[in-house]
């Protein structure tokens, strides 16, 4: 009776360091990957009106996560909008009742992302039904307010440190 118990402890803790994913007990030990690291760059935002979402707002900052970014301000954003209209000019960051604006500025850039881009798979919290984009915006040298902004129920607002 013993050794079944010891047995099936020594089992419950060899599982827990190999897992049954692609991470093992010693991932801890290497490199950050690049969905790691944004987990840290991420925030998220939500307009709510009488406890109802209208709009969320995902965005992680991608300039300190990937050297390559480094002549504008860049976001990799996630957006949903309730009742977003169904014509793609006109969703999402389209939609001509909603604004994103970095520091008071609008987007240099915005280009839509497919579910197979390379990005979209090192990225953490993407869903199926978000809109997904890259946006680029005017260097920044001080804190980052990423607002989303509401013709008719308010705005959201994420803040970011500039590195």
């Amino acid at each position: 009776m013993k050794s079944r118990f010891l047995l099936a402890l020594f089992t419950l803790f060899a599982l827990s360091f190999s897992g049954c994913g692609q991470k093992s007990g010693f991932s801890f030990f290497s490199e950050d990957r690049p969905y790691e690291r944004a987990i840290g760059y991420t925030k998220k935002g939500e307009i709510i009106v009488s406890m109802e979402n209208k709009a969320f707002l995902i965005a992680t900052y991608l300039n300190p996560i990937y050297e390559k970014y480094n002549d504008g301000e860049y976001f990799f954003v996630r957006v949903y909008i309730d009742n977003d209209f169904s014509k793609e000019n006109m969703s999402g960051l389209h939609n001509p009742k909603y604004h994103l604006l970095l520091n008071g500025n609008e987007p240099l850039e915005i280009k839509r992302l497919s579910m197979e881009d390379p990005l979209v798979k090192e990225m953490p919290m993407v869903k199926p039904w978000y809109k997904i984009y890259l946006v680029k915006f005017p260097k920044e040298s001080k804190k980052l307010n990423l607002v989303l902004k509401s013709d008719d129920y308010g705005q959201t607002t994420l803040t970011f440190s500039a590195p």
